[in-house]
């Protein structure tokens, strides 16, 4: 099966989909647990992606991240908490710095 998909059946005829919160690399028999915080893993993965800059996740089997909420901000990728904005900037939901 390529990657995001898997089969545990000998003889199949047909692939299934890895479901959210797991990842299948090409190959796969079964479904692997998206076990990392700062990672997600949407249906169909073959890998965990990293969050993007302003994102974070601080749980595991996530199948998105959560946006910084507004005050917070986040420089990096693969987070697993937001920054708190320092006083005399602002921060709105979402931000990669602090303005």
């Amino acid at each position: 099966c390529p990657g995001g998909q898997y089969q545990s059946s000998k003889g199949a005829t047909s692939c299934d989909t890895c479901p959210s919160g797991y990842y299948c690399p090409s190959g796969a028999t079964t479904f692997t647990g998206c076990t990392t915080a700062g990672k997600y893993c949407p249906s169909g993965s073959s890998s965990a992606t990293k969050c993007a800059t302003g994102q974070y996740n601080d749980g595991t089997y996530q199948s998105s991240c959560k946006s910084c909420p507004g005050g917070q901000y986040q420089p990096s990728t693969g987070s697993t908490s937001c920054e708190t904005c320092p006083a005399g900037y602002y921060c709105p939901s979402g931000a990669t710095t602090f303005t």
